[in-house]
């Protein structure tokens, strides 16, 4: 009698264990069959087929930057004047002969657009011209008109503005576009620093505000200061 369940008992045993390998065996086969899903294999062609994007540089330079110089960052405040102004003053393209002329200084060049890149002004192409910061008003609409230039170039060469410091109040300056003309008296001369926005916020009245660099620092590579000229329309 005990034989005999020892026996039962060791036949159970096999069967059991040829079993469980029989099963292993089918799971591992039916898993190498052309429909089964592999996704770590899928995994692997995604990432292969995925490329990764790089970071999107920065491209404009704070406002408004001298070509050459290391410049500070800017925030987004490029945005909100672009917004708070409207979009109807935002101009694709400057019209073809739009000038900035001021004696005083023996200033007289084209104007062009420095369209908003980013979180600032590209300004990095404007050469010997004058940039209208797009977002911000023209001369025939209300508000602040804000035009910038280049107090010296990459080449060593002076900028379009490179005489604004030599301006007073109570001089003259004209703006021509499409055969209208808008002349502006000189209120105000000052400084302030790379990262004061306020000159080109939204105004309620009509103005224009040209900016420049000053104060350049060698060691830094950069200008401290800008130099902020601020006039009112002459009716």
């Amino acid at each position: 009698m005990y034989r005999r369940s020892h026996g039962s008992i060791t036949s159970l045993v096999t069967i059991i264990i040829i079993g469980v390998v029989a099963g292993i065996l089918f799971v591992t086969f039916d898993s190498q069959q052309p429909g089964a899903p592999d996704t770590s294999s899928d995994a692997a062609i995604s990432a292969q087929i995925t490329p990764t994007l790089p970071q999107q540089p920065t491209l404009a330079p704070s406002l408004p930057p001298t070509e050459g110089a290391a410049e500070a960052p800017v925030s987004d405040v490029a945005e909100t004047v672009a917004q708070e102004t409207g979009a109807n003053i935002l101009l694709p393209e400057i019209p073809e002969g739009t000038s900035l002329f001021i004696p005083s200084a023996g200033i007289y060049a084209p104007i062009v657009q420095a369209y908003l890149d980013g979180n600032s002004w590209d300004v990095s192409r404007l050469g010997t011209n004058v940039g209208h910061l797009e977002g911000t008003a023209w001369f025939t609409e209300p508000g602040n008109v804000v035009l910038s230039g280049h107090v010296e170039l990459a080449d060593g060469r002076q900028g379009v503005f490179s005489n604004l410091n030599d301006l007073q109040v109570n001089d003259i300056i004209v703006l021509n576009s499409n055969n209208q003309e808008r002349r502006y008296v000189i209120t105000s001369i000052s400084s302030t620093t790379p990262d004061d926005l306020e000159p080109v916020m939204p105004s309620p009245e009509d103005r224009l505000t040209l900016i420049t660099c000053g104060n350049y620092d060698f060691f830094q590579d950069s200008y401290l200061e800008r130099l902020i000229v601020v006039a009112a329309p002459i009716s």
